[in-house]
């Protein structure tokens, strides 16, 4: 590099410096805030219980009607449920995600549905909540 070139740098740097260093130095301190705010930490279902019914719909479909019980005085919300076809060694052969519409009070209940593609191979059912939310807290 020539003298120009170097000099023309080195001023540059000065005239930036000051107004980089404030940004540098807020990224450095927020970022490890940041990444611990999105951290996720499994939950218990314990509180919330399913009971279901099942209804085959032609030859490729089954239906699972049913409803999430909750056992605490929380409410929850974003329930999703996995439904899974079990075939007689208790291989799944089949699944489906069912949504809870809506938030399930305290004590109470919400009903659901679930469509599942079949192939005619399941004995059994079974559905368990695979995540929620406490109502109210952020995702």
């Amino acid at each position: 590099m020539n003298a120009p070139s170097v000099r023309f740098a080195a001023t540059l740097l000065a005239l930036l410096l000051p107004r980089l260093l404030p940004v540098v130095a807020a990224t450095l301190i927020l970022a490890p805030s940041a990444r611990a705010q999105q951290t996720y930490t499994p939950q218990s279902a314990s509180s919330l219980s399913v009971t279901f019914s099942v209804e085959r719909v032609g030859s490729g479909r089954v239906m699972l009607f049913g409803d999430v019980r909750n056992g605490s005085s929380s409410s929850y919300e974003r329930v999703v449920l996995l439904a899974e076809g079990l075939d007689e060694q208790g291989v799944v052969v089949s699944r489906g995600r069912a949504y809870v519409t809506g938030v399930v009070p305290g004590r109470g209940t919400a009903p659901f549905e679930c469509r599942i593609p079949s192939g005619g191979r399941e004995k059994r059912f079974r559905v368990t909540v695979e995540a929620y939310q406490i109502a109210g807290q952020s995702p």
